[in-house]
C-alpha cells in the first residue's frame, strides 16, 4: 500500500511540473513569428504583432490565417482578453511599459519564452532557439529540419570562399551621424559569413553610431541599406547620393547598394538566406 501511494505521489509530482503544449500562442516580433510558422506551429497561434516588413513569401499563407493583434505592442488589456497561454517575441515586450514583467505574466498562467538569440552574434544560438521552440510546441522533428537546412546552406557558402573580402558599409539610418551595423548583433556575423569585411566590425553594439569620416577613409565597395519603418529604401538612397558626406564615393556613384529588410538582419530563419544573398554580391570581381 505504501509503495502504491509513493508511486502515486511521484506521478502527481510529474504532472504538476509538466508544461502543456501551447494552443493559444502570441508572437510579438517578426523573427519569432517566422520561426514558429517555419516549424508548423500556426494552428497553435492566436495572434502576431511587430511586423517589420513583408513576411517571407513561403510563410504568407500560414501567416494570413492568424490575426494580427497589433502593428506594434498590443495593450495589456487586449492581450489578456484573448486568453493566451504562451508569449514570445522581443525582450522589451515583457516590461512594465508593455505586457508586464515575466513574473506577472507567469503568475497569470502564461508561459513565456524570450529567445536568447535576439541579443547574440552567434548563429549557433539561433539553432538553439529554433530547437527549443520545437520542444515547446511538440514539433521537434520540424524544428530539426529547419536547422539542418540552414546548416546546409551555410556550409555551401563556406565552401565558396572569397579570397579578398570586400569592404562593406551597412547603413541603417541617420543624417548627421550614421547608424551602422556593429559587432554585438547578428548583422556583423551575417556580413562576415557572407564574405564581407564590415567597416564597423569592432564597434560595440548591434546598431551603434558610426562616423561618415570612417566610411570615407575605408572606401567601401558595397553599401548595405536596411529597409524598414517610415523612411523608405528609396529615400535613403536619395540622401546617400545627393546630400550625404559620402556622395562622392565610388560605391555611391556606381550604385553598389544592396537592399535588405530589417528582418533579414534579425536572428531568425532568414539568416542563412541573407548570407547566401549577400555572398552572391561579395563574390563578384
Amino acid at each position: 500500500m505504501k509503495q502504491i501511494i509513493f508511486i502515486l505521489l511521484i506521478t502527481l509530482n510529474i504532472l504538476t511540473f509538466t508544461k502543456e503544449i501551447p494552443q493559444r500562442a502570441i508572437s510579438a516580433s517578426q523573427f519569432t513569428t517566422e520561426i514558429l510558422l517555419s516549424i508548423g506551429a500556426q494552428k497553435q497561434m492566436i495572434g502576431t504583432a511587430f511586423l517589420d516588413d513583408q513576411i517571407l513569401p513561403s510563410l504568407k499563407k500560414s501567416y494570413d490565417e492568424i490575426p494580427v493583434i497589433s502593428k506594434r505592442a498590443p495593450s495589456k488589456e487586449y492581450f489578456y482578453s484573448l486568453n493566451p497561454d504562451f508569449l514570445t517575441g522581443w525582450k522589451s515586450i515583457t516590461t512594465p511599459k508593455y505586457l508586464g514583467p515575466l513574473s506577472e505574466l507567469e503568475e497569470n498562467g502564461i508561459e513565456v519564452y524570450i529567445p536568447n538569440s535576439q541579443n547574440t552574434n552567434k548563429i549557433e544560438d539561433i539553432y538553439v532557439d529554433i530547437l527549443e521552440y520545437g520542444k515547446i510546441f511538440g514539433l521537434e522533428a520540424n524544428a530539426q529540419k529547419v536547422v539542418d537546412k540552414m546548416k546546409k546552406d551555410l556550409k555551401d557558402v563556406a565552401n565558396d570562399k572569397i579570397k579578398n573580402p570586400p569592404v562593406v558599409f551597412a547603413y541603417d539610418s541617420g543624417v548627421s551621424t550614421p547608424m551602422v551595423v556593429g559587432n554585438s548583433g547578428i548583422g556583423n556575423t551575417i556580413i562576415t559569413m557572407a564574405g564581407g569585411n564590415n567597416i564597423f566590425k569592432n564597434l560595440k553594439g548591434g546598431f551603434p553610431l558610426g562616423s561618415w569620416e570612417d566610411i570615407i577613409a575605408n572606401n567601401p565597395k558595397y553599401i548595405i541599406v536596411i529597409d524598414y519603418g517610415d523612411q523608405s529604401y528609396e529615400s535613403k538612397i536619395k540622401f546617400l547620393k545627393e546630400d550625404s558626406p559620402i556622395k562622392d564615393l565610388d560605391a555611391v556613384k556606381n550604385n553598389r547598394f544592396i537592399k535588405v529588410g530589417l528582418s533579414d538582419m534579425s536572428s531568425g530563419v532568414r539568416v542563412a538566406n541573407t548570407i547566401k544573398y549577400l555572398h552572391s554580391y561579395f563574390i563578384q570581381k
